[in-house]
């Protein structure tokens, strides 16, 4: 049986703090400071130099502390559970308990460990605008904790696990690169048009309408008619879109536009704007997207207008009418003119897609049954069932 013992007996709990903004003085210095936010998008389990710093008299001025190097930093609020080990030392502001090991715990093995049981910790937060996690509760809490070379056993094994997702994920990554360079390599800038590709205005290939909303939207939700909204699109295929989450009765039918499968979507304002998918379905689009279709296929590949489209999002975003939020209405998407080059190379551009498409299909199945293995892994490990 492991032992179970309290954080606070295996570790120095440490806050953070920040020095007042209205003081030019406190920031720009040399002490690396850390919010929650810098370590919500980390891929490695270390971080390093911090994207902020602050001076002497920054972290003379608040209760802010430097813990020393190989501790854990662990975010207590807005969100529970972000965590990190630090290469050098650093300080932090109020949003993290930071956990400085004692002599009886190995930094990596404190690190698995606090991250199997973050959604434990998750619960233990109060709070009523966000939950927050209080020095008592995490001090309390009680972990396993086997003798160090047991504990330094398992963070090996869980190293290697973490390996080989951190590997794929990579190779994910790099597959997403490809694709994004390849328009780039194969046709040049859209707008500039280095390669002197032939252009022409969209209105005159293809059919360009925009969606309509029944409001309230709430009154039309529960039907058999597919309704495409943003989030639908957000992850997975970044050509197609299979499926929705919310369907709309009949009677809002004469409020929207139902578009027939094989439609290019393509949402024309605010964060989303130039976001594009094809849809596998019949379905309808609210008054965010815009919809084309009635394509010449001897003329434009559809997938290749995608791509097209997608390759240019910051040039829509420049050149949308100012307001709230960017917005391209029917009118500018029409006149906007598109670069056409020989068939036979848009149809080759997308069989190079799809052949980078099929290899990457097969590194995100590599990936979840990494996941798999790590999460199973980390399950066993704590119950000392690696070693």
């Amino acid at each position: 049986m492991i032992e179970m013992i309290e954080i606070g007996k295996c570790c120095e709990v440490i806050n953070g703090s920040t020095p007042s903004r209205v003081k030019d003085e406190y920031w720009g210095g040399e002490i690396d400071w850390f919010t929650p936010k810098d370590l919500s998008k980390l891929t490695d389990k270390y971080v390093d130099e911090a994207p902020e710093k602050i001076t002497q008299l920054g972290y003379n001025s608040c209760s802010t502390t430097m813990i020393p190097a190989n501790s854990l930093m662990f975010t207590s609020r807005a969100p529970i559970g972000h965590l990190a080990i630090n290469k050098r030392p650093v300080c932090t502001n109020q949003g993290f308990k930071n956990l400085v090991p004692k002599e009886n715990i190995y930094i990596v093995y404190l690190y698995y460990v606090i991250k199997k049981y973050t959604p434990n910790l998750q619960d233990l937060g109060n709070g009523a605008t966000f939950k927050e996690l209080s020095k008592a509760s995490i001090s309390a809490f009680k972990i396993p904790l086997p003798p160090l070379d047991q504990q330094k056993k398992i963070a090996a094994i869980l190293d290697e696990a973490d390996k080989v997702r951190q590997l794929n994920k990579q190779l994910i990554k790099k597959y997403d690169a490809l694709t994004q360079s390849l328009f780039w390599d194969m046709f040049g800038d859209p707008v500039t048009n280095p390669m002197g590709w032939v252009k022409k205005p969209m209105e005159n290939l293809m059919t360009i309408v925009r969606g309509g909303s029944p409001r309230p939207i709430n009154d039309y939700l529960g039907g058999r008619n597919p309704w495409i909204k943003i989030g639908d699109a957000t992850k997975g295929d970044d050509i197609y879109l299979h499926s929705t989450k919310e369907h709309i009765i009949d009677e809002g039918l004469s409020k929207t536009r139902l578009l027939p499968e094989g439609s290019l979507i393509f949402a024309n304002c605010g964060v989303s704007l130039g976001f594009a998918r094809i849809i596998k379905f019949n379905g309808c689009i609210h008054d965010g997207w815009l919809a084309f279709s009635d394509f010449d296929e001897n003329i434009i590949d559809k997938v290749f207008l995608l791509k097209s489209l997608n390759s240019v999002t910051q040039y829509f975003r420049d050149t949308a009418p100012d307001g709230t939020q960017p917005n391209l209405n029917t009118s500018i998407m029409k006149k906007y003119e598109i670069i056409l080059p020989p068939i036979e190379l848009q149809k080759d551009f997308v069989e190079y897609l799809n052949s980078i498409y099929a290899q990457k299909a097969q590194v995100q199945q590599n990936l979840e049954k990494a996941e798999e293995l790590f999460n199973s892994l980390l399950q066993k490990a704590f119950k000392v069932e690696l070693v």
